[in-house]
């Protein structure tokens, strides 16, 4: 048998253009306030919490993924 290494990358970005938050629309400004300042039930995960996916950041992530899938590496 002959095995072929592949080897991947995760990469994380925050997309600073946004106002609020990925399931919720709690303000994503945190710099400069205290901790825990900008939460919701659905920013802490309670039970019975609907989130809402934020379809701005899946555009605009969807924006980055396109400008970087022409890149060769």
């Amino acid at each position: 048998m002959s095995f072929k290494v592949k080897i991947g990358l995760e990469i994380h970005v925050q997309i600073t253009s946004l106002k609020t938050k990925l399931f919720c629309s709690c303000s994503a400004d945190y710099r400069g306030k205290p901790p825990n300042t900008n939460v919701c039930p659905v920013c802490m995960g309670l039970p019975g919490s609907l989130p809402v996916l934020n379809i701005r950041a899946v555009r605009e992530a969807i924006k980055v993924a396109l400008a970087l899938s022409d890149i060769s590496v």
